[in-house]
């Protein structure tokens, strides 16, 4: 295959499964969990470092999100893609909202931060991150179910993104990508800068977060191309990326309540181990750690876990898990909320997300069949990046076609 073709690994090969993506997923719902027992912790167990900086682990989602939805993309109507994303996040989400319910009604913690009436509507819509007051978009289900409202607008507007950036060469991909991401990290750190109030409502805002989900897309359009770097300076980002990331948990302990600076600050860091690990394993390699199955199990039900670690610190609170005088009492206390999460994420998984899924995929593909809609074509040969491009455009290893055509779709494995 010459230089000027485009290689993609196909999804529907099995190096498009990437089980440590999956662990990583793991590793972020922990920062966040890790922010939220900051508060009740932080002065007697050393968690402040990630404690302070735990929410950007719903950047390191986002980003996620755009690649693996962009990685496993393939031919199917806009319609079906949609069902698949419904029947993806919605029911485990609706039950996680009727869970809150019973868990803050019975302890009498309705009204209460994270328990307002009002915002169960625009939750239940996905609407609730559009609206720019702490009680609706923070309203319900413990202040974490704002994320679900920025997943459903990416959702909507990825047959769009992505046909416009896989139609463009690889420099074109990046520089469209960088005018989302640049004015939208700007107003995300300018927020924190005017306001706290501000900073809240740009943070949980859908068209504020959607340069993150843009930059997964490009990632993963660069991976599906072909382009790695050579080991030198796949070596070298991954030490730079690793420094970098000292630098967001530096800034966490003064402006950690600046969320939108520190989101886009952890965004390199995230963006080259994303990239990294996929397309080591999409190459063949083991990536030690993130692929442990232990790790991966978790991710898998990371997920159910995000949604429902606000109810198991609840109900850790309420048996006084929290209220250890020593170390070693209060970090039994943290153990034993985390592994109440992880047991409840399982449970739901298995329970509810599994099964609702798997039914709602079979209902989609009983009902009439919808037109296939394409996206746009993309072209089987393009130029060569310019040689300023710090990666080469490699080919496949198993020589695949590069090109990619069509509509949009998302793998069963798919995990976002």
């Amino acid at each position: 295959m010459g230089p000027t073709s485009r290689a993609s690994p196909q999804p529907s090969t099995p190096r498009a499964n990437l089980p440590a993506l999956t662990g990583l997923r793991g590793v972020a719902a922990t920062l966040v969990f890790l922010r939220h027992i900051d508060a009740d912790v932080g002065e007697t167990l050393p968690v402040a470092p990630l404690g302070n900086i735990g929410y950007a682990g719903v950047s390191f989602f986002f980003v996620l999100s755009g690649f693996v939805l962009t990685w496993s993309a393939g031919p199917v109507s806009r319609a079906r893609f949609f069902w698949r994303r419904f029947a993806r996040i919605y029911p485990l989400y609706l039950v996680a909202i009727f869970l809150w319910f019973v868990v803050a009604g019975s302890l009498g913690k309705i009204g209460e931060f994270g328990s307002k009436p009002a915002s169960i509507l625009p939750s239940l819509l996905l609407v609730q991150a559009w609206i720019p007051t702490q009680s609706i978009y923070f309203g319900w289900g413990g202040a974490v179910l704002w994320s679900l409202s920025c997943e459903a607008f990416f959702y909507l507007v990825f047959p769009l993104v992505h046909s416009r950036l896989a139609a463009r060469s690889n420099v074109a991909r990046i520089r469209l990508a960088s005018s989302v991401l640049a004015p939208t990290a700007a107003v995300a750190c300018l927020a924190g800068a005017i306001d706290p109030r501000i900073d809240l409502a740009a943070y949980a805002n859908p068209a504020v977060r959607v340069g993150e989900f843009v930059l997964g897309i490009v990632l993963a359009l660069l991976a599906r191309d072909g382009v790695r770097g050579t080991a030198g300076r796949r070596r070298a980002l991954a030490v730079l990326a690793t420094a970098w990331f000292a630098v967001p948990i530096a800034l966490g302990y003064p402006y950690g309540d600046h969320q939108g600076l520190i989101d886009t600050l952890t965004l390199p860091s995230f963006a080259v181990v994303i990239f990294l690990v996929a397309t080591r394993e999409a190459d063949g390699g083991r990536v030690p750690g993130a692929s442990a199955r232990p790790l991966v199990y978790f991710g898998v039900i990371s997920y159910a876990f995000y949604l429902v670690h606000p109810v198991a610190l609840t109900a850790a609170g309420e048996l006084g898990w929290f209220d250890a005088t020593t170390s070693a009492g209060l970090a039994l206390g943290v153990i034993g909320g985390f592994l109440l999460a992880f047991a409840c994420a399982a449970a739901l998984h298995h329970g509810v997300e599994q099964p609702a899924h798997g039914y709602l995929l079979r209902a989609g593909r009983r009902s009439p069949g919808q037109q296939t809609i394409p996206i746009r074509h993309v072209p089987e040969h393009r130029p060569p990046p310019p040689s300023d491009v710090p990666f080469t455009n490699a080919t496949s290893t198993d020589g695949s076609s590069a090109s990619v055509t069509g509509v949009v779709s998302v793998a069963p494995t798919d995990r976002v």
